[in-house]
């Protein structure tokens, strides 16, 4: 069984016991990136496909690791480790799947990997059910969803509703493309449109794309249980939604 982790820990001795444990589990487990602070954690997660398990500290040297949560969509179950049991209530209102108490042992990393490959393969529906109640947890009242966006052309600002917008997509920067092809530019990361927009109507297919869902056209299966997504207007590049989401993404398209 294979999982991409990444691990947020500002203690380099704790980040190490963490990386010996994982590569002495029995697991195979591929550490893609190791990140020691909130505001590290934060802009890794916004320009980088999310991984399939955080091992995340709850006492950061620059905050609480709460805060990388409510910054980010993150949506991937979560073990914590921490020093202190008082957060342990507010950890499970998150996708936490364990609370581990440090000094940390091989027998409760893998414990909590065992309880993490159970819940990928059979609890996926309750997991993604799990990360919408967490956006409205973080967002208290689902009307602050954004409608309508000033959109950039020339020295002119536009307004568009946000049923007008196909998709955002990264490329160096942010942009629109509107439903009749139209492209502008905007200010904000993808991740932080998608803390504006209703969750309903509006899919984060990759890391480069946040698309409405009406935009979608058709979708077809590509190697290694990945799926292609084709949207109108065509995004000039190929859309790929890998294939820890492509079950999530034929969940959202009513497929049962």
């Amino acid at each position: 069984m294979k999982a991409r982790v990444i691990i947020i820990e500002d203690e380099p001795n704790a980040q190490k016991h963490i990386q010996n444990l994982l590569g002495s589990s029995g697991f195979e487990i591929a550490v893609e990136a190791t990140l020691p602070s909130v505001e590290a954690a934060v802009q890794w997660l916004e320009e980088n496909e999310h991984p399939e398990l955080v091992f995340m500290d709850i006492h950061l040297s620059d905050g609480n690791s709460f805060e990388i949560i409510e910054k980010t969509s993150l949506e991937t179950p979560i073990i914590f480790t921490t020093a202190y049991d008082e957060y342990a209530i507010r950890a499970f209102k998150t996708t936490g799947i364990d609370y581990l108490l440090k000094p940390l042992t091989h027998k409760e990393v893998n414990e909590a990997l065992v309880k993490f490959f159970r819940t990928k393969d059979q609890y996926f529906k309750e997991w993604m059910a799990k990360s919408i109640e967490l956006k409205k947890y973080f967002q208290s009242d689902v009307s602050n969803n954004k409608n309508r966006f000033l959109l950039k052309s020339g020295n002119e600002m536009l307004p568009f509703h946000a049923d007008e917008i196909a998709y955002f997509f990264r490329s160096e920067i942010v942009f629109a493309k509107t439903y009749d092809g139209s492209q502008f530019s905007v200010n904000n990361s993808l991740n932080q449109l998608q803390t504006y927009l209703d969750p309903n109507k509006f899919l984060r297919l990759n890391r480069q794309l946040l698309t409405n869902i009406e935009a979608i056209s058709k979708i077809r299966p590509a190697h290694g249980g990945q799926l292609i997504v084709e949207l109108n207007p065509k995004h000039h590049e190929t859309v790929v939604v890998s294939q820890e989401r492509a079950r999530w993404l034929k969940n959202r398209l009513g497929q049962f």
